[in-house]
């Protein structure tokens, strides 16, 4: 069933939530998180410290790829897959984009499917939303895994996929992405 709603109302769910469900889930898991629910998923509730940081996210090319140029500019380790890739595709071209806005590059990023990953002692799992926790559990990897929205100073353990989404969303992801990945490599080197 289709909700109708005036053209306004949709243009500013879709510039600030990608969509109707988008902003559903958001509701959800936020709903979850003042819950507690995913409190166990933040870095300082490891039993680790993390030498590399493995960003995940479905298809490796917008979310993942920009977590890791930035982890790496930080002076960290990190690599990215993707939970639900071919693998051997280009970072989007909006990521890209976005990536050159802020001095990064992801014109060399190649997508890395699940089998891809090499894992190596210390690595941590960073998941963009709760679905890639189930996701990974199913490649029976055993790495800890943690959500990257739970880092920083406002917790949000769902980031949508900003893949067919306006680009006005798309940005405010990207954005998410960064200030998130940033919040994480910091409170980890402390």
């Amino acid at each position: 069933m289709r909700i109708w709603l005036p053209k306004f109302i949709e243009k500013y769910i879709d510039d600030h939530f990608g969509s109707k469900k988008g902003l559903l889930k958001l509701c959800y898991h936020n709903t979850l998180e003042l819950l507690g629910f995913y409190n166990k998923y933040a870095v300082e509730n490891l039993n680790v410290k993390p030498k590399r940081y493995v960003f995940v996210c479905a298809g490796n090319i917008c979310r993942s790829p920009l977590s890791e140029a930035v982890a790496k500019d930080m002076g960290v380790q990190a690599a990215s897959f993707g939970l639900d890739t071919r693998g051997g595709d280009k970072a989007d071209p909006r990521a890209i984009a976005y990536a050159q806005s802020i001095q990064l590059n992801l014109n060399e990023h190649i997508t890395t499917k699940t089998l891809g990953y090499n894992p190596m002692p210390g690595d941590v799992i960073v998941a963009m939303e709760p679905k890639h926790i189930a996701m990974y559990k199913e490649t029976k990897l055993t790495q800890p895994i943690i959500l990257l929205g739970m880092h920083g100073k406002h917790k949000q353990p769902f980031i949508h996929d900003p893949y067919c989404t306006a680009d006005t969303y798309f940005n405010k992801v990207e954005s998410t992405v960064v200030e998130k990945t940033k919040a994480l490599v910091n409170h980890g080197q402390n």
